[in-house]
């Protein structure tokens, strides 16, 4: 993934693009040079643009069905969160894997009668 940020778009926008960078909001630009929104550790894909507004669907929407879903608008900055609910961990959360591991021979008994 690419940090450039997507400055696209005629210079009116570019109040409304701060406006969504200060919310902690990026719009990168994906390893298929298409825009992704990132916003609190997950990941966005531009599903449809309507004017000035762009809605988003979670990039996880496709392989487990989340239906998180963000609109923008590119001549506000307005940030619509139409639906917020995770179905996923975040793209920073550490995967934890439980490995069983056998008991060492050494950690027998001591009581004689074992």
């Amino acid at each position: 993934e690419s940090s450039f940020v997507d400055t696209s778009g005629d210079q009116g926008n570019t109040e409304a693009q701060d406006i969504i960078r200060k919310r902690g909001i990026m719009i990168v630009k994906g390893t298929k040079g298409k825009p992704k929104l990132l916003m609190g550790g997950y990941e966005y894909y531009r599903n449809n643009s309507r004017g000035s507004k762009t809605y988003w669907l979670c990039a996880r929407n496709r392989y487990m069905r989340c239906a998180a879903r963000i609109i923008t608008c590119s001549v506000t900055g307005e940030l619509i969160i139409k639906n917020q609910q995770h179905n996923h961990d975040t793209l920073n959360q550490p995967k934890t894997e439980i490995k069983e591991k056998p008991l060492s021979s050494s950690l027998k008994s001591k009581d004689p009668e074992h």
